[in-house]
């Protein structure tokens, strides 16, 4: 495939060099060229000035479902960064870096000296045309957009209007300035920088029909709430979880709502399950240590059966772990974090625009079926940007209470009652002659504690019941891949699924039927789709990215037969390349 079709592009700097800014624009510009885009940034969870942040996007005609193992071009803002970076860059990548550094470097701090042989370097004094552009070195970062502009031949109309959004609430003079930086590091890549690479966009603007909207998947989850016309996000900050409350914070108010920072995870939780009990859409965020918090009242609202949402955007763990890396871990909390039989919810979206579509029919899920539900993403999910389809980012709105639920008769009124689907009528508090008790207890239909055996066992097939009519009528997964009997299926989840399309894509290229099942809804498990898959695949893997296989845990139980483990934590999205190469190695 020509580099121009499908290229992946890294900066990296110091944190406050504007490595993650100069990725936010390329990300735009390439976009507006009509190019696709996925981007994820890495960044260390000390504050300014300490650790490396590394700007990765992947820019491609077709829609990329991964960062991609390797970059084809590395722009150095800190060279002793960079160069731990170097071993991620192909053999023949490029690397644009400061030939005229402003203080003195010791010889094994600059990049330049570990180019290796193959790899095409291109030095440029970015310091100097940054101090010339804004009569200071803190533009560097909009220098080497142009010198990579410059260099790659990429239309520069994307990049004014980049810049100009990305600097929006900032002075006239601020805009301008970094509009001037951007032309006079291209012009000084087209006039003074010898090209000697194959990367070239040939300024090409690609039609791309509709508007485009450019986002993170917490900022989907944002508008996902809003669009669900919620009344109330209560959380408590936690990486990577925090933008979705900023984003709230500041448009709820304006949507008859309301941000609540909460003192801690329990409280949180505990203002959820309070507007789910008055009949309002509410929801919290947070990541594993504070989802270990809220783990005693997403109990009780099962017991309770009061609807709520809680979106896990995981990190690694355990513990408080690593707060600014990526990791699958918290899958077993989510399903079975809680005291005796606690059925709730889990869903995993698997990109961007499913952080959306999800998140809307949580909402719906939680009320109908009267129950918790998680949205588990991850860092890498939850920061990774994408261009998405706005027309896509849609959905009907149902109301916030449904009211088919409502009791009616002249029976007294039963908040609990035995039905065939484990769903029952539901009131809100001053209901006129729909007066029930809401307890932690053990209750009856009434809402009344009662301990004996049969009410127990009744009610907790009853609450059983209502995952099993879930799990009925939720639409399955498409399989993704060949179609028939395979000789490779494999059976994934939430981000890692990327991953595992481009590794089915690579083995299908060499001759092995290879196929794909990537559950969205996770708990309850729809048990006959994945037995109808396991039966197509003469060899079965499921792939994930957390240390002990937790997913294949959880649908060992489902699965009378043997099957290969994928799993590992990285820090970062599971490598495409280890996933094919595990394949190949289980296969006969």
């Amino acid at each position: 495939m020509p580099f121009r079709d499908d290229i992946v592009i890294k900066i990296c700097g110091s944190a406050g060099d504007g490595s993650i800014s100069a990725v936010d624009i390329l990300n735009r510009a390439a976009a507006l060229m009509g190019y696709h885009i996925l981007n994820f940034d890495s960044y260390p969870a000390e504050i300014r000035g300490f650790g490396k942040s590394v700007g990765t996007t992947r820019i491609s005609r077709v829609r990329p479902l991964t960062p991609g193992d390797r970059a084809d071009c590395l722009v150095s803002l800190n060279d002793p960064h960079t160069i731990t970076e170097l071993p991620t860059l192909n053999e023949s990548g490029i690397v644009i870096y400061e030939n005229r550094p402003g203080s003195f470097l010791e010889e094994d701090q600059v990049i330049a000296g570990f180019i290796m042989p193959g790899m095409t370097g291109y030095g440029a004094p970015l310091r100097d045309l940054s101090v010339t552009a804004v009569q200071s070195a803190r533009s560097r970062n909009i220098i080497s957009l142009g010198i990579l502009a410059g260099i790659f031949r990429m239309h520069p109309d994307g990049f004014e209007e980049a810049i100009r959004i990305r600097f929006s609430g900032k002075k006239d003079s601020v805009v301008k300035s970094n509009i001037k930086a951007f032309h006079l590091g291209r012009k000084y890549a087209l006039d003074e920088i010898a090209k000697r690479d194959q990367i070239d966009f040939g300024e090409q603007l690609l039609e791309r029909p509709g508007e485009i909207s450019i986002m993170s998947g917490n900022e989907a989850v944002a508008e996902a709430c809003i669009d669900s016309r919620i009344r109330l996000y209560a959380g408590y900050p936690i990486t990577p979880a925090t933008r979705i409350m900023e984003i709230l914070a500041k448009t709820l108010p304006d949507r008859d709502g309301l941000t609540v920072q909460t003192e801690d995870e329990i409280s949180a939780i505990g203002h959820v399950l309070g507007a789910g009990f008055a009949g309002k859409r509410a929801v919290t965020a947070t990541s594993g240590p504070g989802l270990c918090l809220m783990t005693e009242l997403i109990n009780w609202a099962v017991m309770a059966e009061i609807p709520a949402v809680v979106i896990d955007c995981q990190r690694g763990g355990p513990s408080t772990g690593l707060p600014t890396r990526t990791e699958q871990s918290d899958l077993n909390i989510a399903v079975s974090g809680g005291s005796g039989d606690s059925p709730r919810v889990v869903l995993a979206p698997t990109n961007v625009e499913e952080c959306y579509t999800l998140t809307r029919e949580s909402f719906e899920i939680a009320e109908s079926f009267q129950a918790p539900v998680i949205v588990l993403l991850d860092f890498f999910l939850a920061n990774r940007i994408e261009d998405i389809d706005s027309k896509r980012l849609t959905g009907e709105y149902h109301g916030e209470f449904p009211g088919d639920l409502v009791h009616s008769g002249n029976e007294p009124f039963k908040r609990f009652k035995l039905t065939e689907s484990g769903i029952s009528p539901r009131a809100l508090p001053g209901m006129a002659g729909l007066l029930h008790t809401v307890t932690g207890l053990e209750h009856d239909q009434k809402g009344m504690p009662d301990y004996e055996t049969k009410n127990h066992r009744d009610m907790t097939a009853k609450r059983f019941r209502k995952m099993e009519t879930l799990a009925r009528i939720w639409r399955g997964s498409d399989p993704f891949g060949d179609d028939g009997d395979l000789d490779a299926g494999i059976v994934s989840w939430g981000s890692t699924v990327g991953s595992v399309m481009e590794a089915i894509d690579i083995l299908r290229g060499q001759g092995v039927r290879a196929g794909g099942l990537f559950p969205r809804l996770i708990w309850p498990v729809q048990a006959e789709q994945l037995a109808a898959f396991s039966r197509r695949s003469r060899q079965l893997f499921v792939a994930e990215m957390n240390y002990s296989g937790q997913l294949a845990s959880l649908y060992a139980i489902n699965l009378s037969r043997k099957f290969g483990r994928i799993c590992g934590v990285y820090a970062g999205p599971v490598p495409v390349q280890d996933i094919v190469d595990e394949i190949l190695r289980g296969l006969p």
